[in-house]
């Protein structure tokens, strides 16, 4: 019988990360089968998807209350076609609200499980560690203080580096500036307003003022908006409501970011993935009001930044809910835009941060791991 393994990742930077992983899966063994929840890159390497990425992709407790019904109804088909197919073991990506629980249902169905990119219980549910050991088999870890973290806790926990570092090879300068009808010789905004539409709803209008207000004091600033694949122009101008006065940048987030002067970025993975490309850049975060106030009682570090919690101080300023707004955000940007001295202190910080995300090759690590566990 061929090998046969289930895989759930529940947004779209777990499956772009899932996707180089399973390609790796394929190289050791073409003819292993992958069933489950992922998106479009998942799919084209070869997963039997049950579930899209897109129907998963809420952000806060609030939103995800709201959606409980739902999200029970995919939890409960998961675990019959977990039963039904009985793959070999379960690899869970990401997603923590999720899939800590279904890995505690896998494990009391008698399956081992594989947890890559470890849930941050440092920073909001330290005692939830000591959980995890009983259901998870093996935590694959892309920051290399989270192995002491949870190996206390009795999790086998093993250090893979972090997949971007395997990502950053970008086509020729001159390619992109033609492609999208860009300048070389003039500075570049990027806007990175996050995946899903909830966060992009929250971000991209206050964004999109400051640039106004930074190009009307530089007319020669330049403004482009990275464009993720699970968001629609459509959606983005709906959301924008009024014409975008920005360049869409589809599908080539890391081409932006390897060009541009300095960047305005929502808090997620993204913040890593501008850090490695040196990127000069303001962190801005907002949801619900409730999520929020939850949130501040749950976070007990003192940055929510991946890159300040990485680097272990502040290098990056965040600005949070109501601070999201052009009056706040205008002067900082503009400082990391014209003020080289500024720019030339935080590309340093920035590199040490990148310089902690280990070496090539986390996705063919985190694959052979999995092979082991499940059988070697």
């Amino acid at each position: 019988m061929p090998k046969r393994l289930m895989v759930i990742a529940g947004e779209a930077s777990g499956d772009l990360h899932g996707a180089a992983v399973v390609a790796e899966l394929h190289q050791i063994d073409p003819q292993i089968e992958l069933f489950g929840v992922g998106g479009d890159r998942m799919r084209q390497a070869g997963v039997d998807l049950l579930f899209h990425v897109d129907e998963l992709a809420y952000i806060g407790f609030v939103e995800v209350v709201r959606h409980y019904g739902f999200f029970r109804r995919v939890f409960s088909r998961l675990r019959e076609q977990l039963q039904a197919r009985q793959p070999d073991g379960v690899i869970l990506i990401d997603y923590p609200g999720f899939n800590l629980r279904f890995a505690k249902a896998a494990k009391n169905l008698g399956f081992r499980v594989f947890y890559y990119i470890a849930p941050q219980v440092w920073a909001w549910g330290q005692g939830r560690a000591h959980k995890m050991a009983d259901s998870i088999d093996r935590l694959a870890v892309l920051f290399d203080f989270e192995v002491d973290f949870f190996s206390r806790y009795g999790l086998d926990t093993v250090f893979v580096g972090h997949p971007l570092v395997d990502q950053l090879r970008i086509p020729p300068r001159e390619d992109f500036y033609r492609r999208f009808g860009l300048c070389p010789d003039q500075p570049l905004l990027a806007l990175l307003p996050g995946s899903r539409n909830q966060e992009i709803s929250h971000l991209l209008p206050p964004l999109l003022e400051t640039a106004a207000r930074l190009q009307a004091r530089h007319p020669e600033l330049q403004v482009a908006v990275a464009l993720a694949d699970t968001v629609t122009e459509e959606r983005l101008r709906l959301i924008s409501g009024k014409p975008i006065q920005a360049t869409l940048i589809k599908s080539a987030t890391y081409e932006l970011l390897q060009h541009a002067t300095a960047a305005i970025v929502a808090s997620g993975t993204a913040t890593l993935e501008t850090a490695c490309f040196l990127v000069p850049f303001i962190l801005v975060y907002r949801v619900s009001p409730m999520t929020f106030w939850l949130g501040k009682r749950l976070v007990k570090i003192p940055h929510i930044g991946l890159v300040n919690v990485v680097a272990q101080e502040k290098i990056v300023d965040e600005f949070l809910q109501n601070d999201v707004h052009p009056d706040r955000l205008t002067e900082p940007t503009e400082s990391l835009l014209f003020d080289e001295k500024r720019r030339a202190a935080m590309k340093a910080e920035l590199n040490k941060v990148k310089n902690r995300l280990g070496q090539p090759g986390a996705s063919r690590r985190t694959a052979d791991h999995i092979w082991r566990i499940f059988y070697s």
